[in-house]
């Protein structure tokens, strides 16, 4: 399936707890604060995967970053969920259920402010914000690829799969932006 669409709104919260600011050039601005919203299943549905590879740097605090393999198992601990096709009302993809896996740890990397870190497209991983929790990374797309991305879940929790990215105002989600970014 071709994917459709894309964000065209500025800025907008996601539900892994950042705000992303759209920039020119494939590039992204994202922006961690703890007082951002997540999903609710945050602690069971923060391992994803991209459908692009990416450089990000790292211009505040300390970013870390988890990484995974997946297992496809029938009877494995987490679901997986494909979003392809147009977003939702609520700014997200459709979460399309697409079997289940294991997800063994392969490593952690913490990256600090200068640093960069190189991601390619489907390998899982899940990011979070080290130190204070206020983080702010410049993300440039590099190559881009036709199939889906994927959420994944712990088998039997809800997904909260209708997270509202547009839930705060712009002028709220600025306000965040400036206060990590002169922290």
């Amino acid at each position: 399936m071709i994917i459709d669409d894309v964000m065209t709104d500025k800025i907008t919260l996601h539900g892994l707890g950042f705000v992303q600011v759209q920039l020119p050039a494939n590039q992204r601005l994202h922006v961690w604060h703890p007082e951002l919203p997540r999903r609710i299943c945050f602690e069971d549905s923060a391992i994803h995967d991209h459908r692009f590879n990416f450089v990000s740097r790292v211009i505040v605090g300390t970013q870390i970053n988890h990484c995974y393999n997946l297992h496809r198992r029938d009877d494995g601990d987490f679901m997986l969920y494909l979003h392809e096709g147009a977003r939702t009302a609520s700014g997200s993809r459709p979460w399309t259920p697409d079997g289940r896996g294991d997800l063994l740890p392969t490593g952690t990397l913490s990256i600090d402010a200068g640093d960069s870190y190189v991601t390619q497209a489907y390998p899982y991983h899940r990011t979070e914000p080290g130190g204070s929790g206020k983080v702010a990374t410049i993300m440039t797309k590099r190559g881009e690829y036709q199939a889906g991305a994927h959420s994944t879940c712990t088998y039997g929790v809800d997904p909260h799969v209708d997270f509202d990215r547009f839930q705060w105002t712009p002028d709220q989600l600025w306000q965040v932006v400036r206060a990590v970014l002169i922290s």
